[in-house]
């Protein structure tokens, strides 16, 4: 798949919420929010870290990198590595499931090493699999921001 044809479904799954009725207007908040945050997420480090921190609170725990959950803040650095070595793309959001302050999904991650290491090759893009669990937090009802996050991950 091409970057612009992943990007264009990626809008298409946020301007589709945005016309969705839905009771709870908490889990409407959440939902939008995560759906924005696909639509405008950006493959390189820097431009990354300027919408992860509208998303994640400071003082989320992010079950993501490695096997101990991390800090935000630590998350935010591990990202640092793992971009300087992968050029990544994300597929669109599917299946996404709301309630209460939790958001639920799948979505097909793209890897591709910038470098020959191990079992990684370079140019020989890997599929992952990725399922997401996003609590929020209620502290900030206007815009909330993920307080917890836990990624799953299986390569395809």
């Amino acid at each position: 798949m091409s970057e612009n044809s992943l990007k264009e479904q990626r809008i298409a799954g946020y301007e589709a919420v945005l016309t969705e009725n839905m009771q709870d207007p908490f889990e409407k908040k959440i939902k939008e929010k995560i759906f924005k945050w696909w639509a405008n997420w950006v493959p390189d480090y820097e431009g990354w870290c300027k919408i992860a921190e509208w998303l994640y609170a400071p003082d989320a725990e992010i079950n993501a990198i490695g096997d101990q959950p991390q800090l935000f803040s630590i998350y935010e650095k591990s990202m640092k590595g793992q971009r300087d070595f992968f050029a990544m793309d994300m597929g669109p959001i599917e299946d996404p499931v709301t309630e209460g302050d939790t958001i639920a999904f799948h979505y097909l991650m793209y890897l591709t090493p910038k470098v020959d290491y191990d079992k990684f090759k370079k140019g020989e893009t890997k599929i992952i699999k990725v399922t997401e669990f996003n609590t929020f937090s209620h502290q900030k009802e206007e815009d909330p921001q993920v307080c917890r996050l836990t990624l799953i991950s299986s390569s395809l």
